[in-house]
């Protein structure tokens, strides 16, 4: 049994920066089997799960982004890892020498070549045999800094002014869910400056129904996870009419990534279409979604109607 194996720090960390969490954790317990076993292990995977405090689940989906990245591999039921593969070759070549007589040229030679020269050695992934540190940002770190997602502790540009503005309600309408909601669709292409006046429209149009304080205002989450701010967006009268009134000026202005926007929360919330008031739902043949982007969500109408048939304009 391995209990002792060299570790190339700068190898292991960037060759781990792009894995999840959960990825990462399987594959540091998966090495550090293989080492301790001396080869391959056995694709145990309720064993295995137990080891990386997981659910065989999420075990198993950690191991597919593993197998996916070329980080491991599965073979005839065991896990296999080049790396490993190759340093436990080097131990057992040092341990078959050093049984003949303590530390010879091989053992020495061998040692040799795990010692980094001073040559500086781009590492692009975790099978470059020796690497120096550079002062460059990680990968880790230049995706927060190219990410619209806000450090922890902190709000999303705006969120303050359209927490301050949302209506109250009768009942809990928590804060951190509504957090990451407003992320969410600030990232999707929501423009904060239009939340903030379409909130502040929904707050009046409850005021003159006398709705303002009950049970019938609906939690700032789902206001924001459902779209519904879109039904404000143009500037209409606070019960919608008139953003309702000419559905082709509105859904001319929307792109191409607006609609896939739009289809994705019309299947992942099972049915709720946001354009309702505009144009019919993806799956109704007399909807207004460009054909290019229903195909893409695998929906194809034989017969399409015209904008102006169904707008009633010409």
């Amino acid at each position: 049994m391995v209990g002792f194996y060299k570790h190339d720090i700068p190898a292991w960390m960037n060759g781990t920066e792009t894995l999840s969490d959960s990825a990462y954790r399987a594959y540091h317990v998966v090495i550090q089997l293989i080492m301790l076993n001396e080869g391959p292990i056995a694709m145990n995977e309720r064993g295995l799960s137990g080891r990386c405090n997981m659910t065989v689940k999420a075990f198993g989906r950690a191991l597919a982004e593993l197998v996916a990245a070329g980080k491991v591999t599965v073979k005839d039921g065991c896990i296999h890892n080049a790396r490993a593969d190759r340093e436990l070759e080097s131990v057992m070549k040092n341990r078959e020498n050093a049984g003949k007589g303590g530390k010879t040229r091989a053992i020495r030679a061998e040692t040799q070549k795990n010692i980094p020269d001073e040559t500086p050695n781009p590492l692009e992934t975790n099978d470059a045999s020796q690497a120096t540190l550079e002062n460059l940002s990680s990968l880790k770190e230049k995706r927060r800094e190219d990410s619209p997602i806000v450090p922890k502790g902190t709000d999303p540009p705006g969120f303050a002014e359209f927490w301050s503005a949302y209506p109250k309600r009768d009942g809990d309408n928590p804060r951190k869910p509504a957090v990451r909601a407003y992320a969410k669709v600030i990232r999707d292409g929501a423009d904060p400056a239009a939340i903030l006046k379409a909130v502040r429209a929904h707050a009046a149009d409850l005021q003159a129904k006398g709705k303002v304080g009950t049970e019938f205002v609906p939690l700032a989450t789902t206001w924001l996870n459902q779209a519904r701010f879109e039904r404000f967006a143009q500037g209409g009268g606070v019960d919608g009419s008139s953003a309702s009134a000419d559905p082709a000026a509105y859904l001319a202005t929307l792109s191409a990534d607006d609609w896939r926007g739009h289809l994705r929360r019309w299947k992942t919330t099972g049915g709720q279409w946001t354009l309702a008031q505009r144009t019919p739902p993806p799956d109704d043949p007399r909807t207004l979604v460009p054909a290019g982007v229903l195909a893409e969500f695998g929906i194809l109408h034989t017969a399409r109607p015209s904008l102006t048939l169904l707008t009633g304009t010409g």
